[in-house]
């Protein structure tokens, strides 16, 4: 069956890498704006974490998709390893942007739970099925994640865990809308999708610059 309009799109490089590396330029911008006046000193260490992060995003918006841009499918397994390490970085950069501190021991630790578990919940599954799973699981630890480590008191790292529950909860939505939904309405599901996606690869580093800019 041929893909609708929207799934085409979401497939397609104009989605992934161009608009997303878009969304990343863009954001990353913002957030060198956010942080400059602070004093030097302080403003290195958040500078130098916003550029990694937006060059590992950069890397993850490209190398991550089906069909690599300019390179065709990945050999072998790394198609399905490559994929993997990018979310693990992904989620680790929320963990140890709640810690303020690189590197963070418990963030590795905490960034490995949802991937295990999500993985061996759904073995022999559809994609989407592991997707969902992984997005509900993930909301829930960092939740968890949060009064554990008593950061749900400290503001910068609220704003980041809620920067994060809104791109998997919209992530969340979406998947619903294209498992529920008959074909082809559940073409819907991929337009939502691309929302969560612009914010990830978008709004960290502007949060990220902003929350621990208002610290005292």
């Amino acid at each position: 069956m041929n893909p609708g309009v929207f799934e085409a799109f979401y497939q397609s490089p104009l989605q992934h890498p161009i608009l997303l590396w878009i969304s990343n330029l863009f954001g990353t911008g913002l957030a060198l704006l956010a942080i400059r006046r602070l004093a030097p000193a302080r403003r290195r260490p958040i500078q130098n974490f916003v550029l990694l992060w937006a060059l590992i995003s950069t890397l993850d918006a490209w190398l991550s998709a089906n069909h690599v841009y300019g390179f065709g499918s990945l050999p072998g397994g790394l198609s399905s390893i490559i994929p993997f390490l990018f979310v693990w970085a992904g989620d680790y950069r929320i963990f140890i942007a709640m810690d303020s501190r690189i590197p963070s021991w418990r963030g590795v630790a905490a960034s490995l739970v949802v991937p295990i578990l999500a993985g061996a919940l759904t073995l022999g599954q559809t994609p989407r099925i592991l997707f969902l799973t992984y997005e509900l699981m993930f909301m829930a630890w960092i939740l968890l994640y949060g009064k554990l480590t008593k950061l749900d008191r400290v503001g910068s790292a609220r704003r980041i865990r809620n920067l994060a529950l809104t791109f998997y909860s919209l992530w969340v939505i979406a998947d619903l809308l294209i498992l529920i939904l008959p074909v082809p309405t559940n073409d819907l599901g991929f337009a939502v999708r691309v929302i969560p996606n612009l914010i990830y690869y978008g709004a960290f580093g502007l949060v990220c610059g902003r929350a621990w800019s208002a610290e005292k």
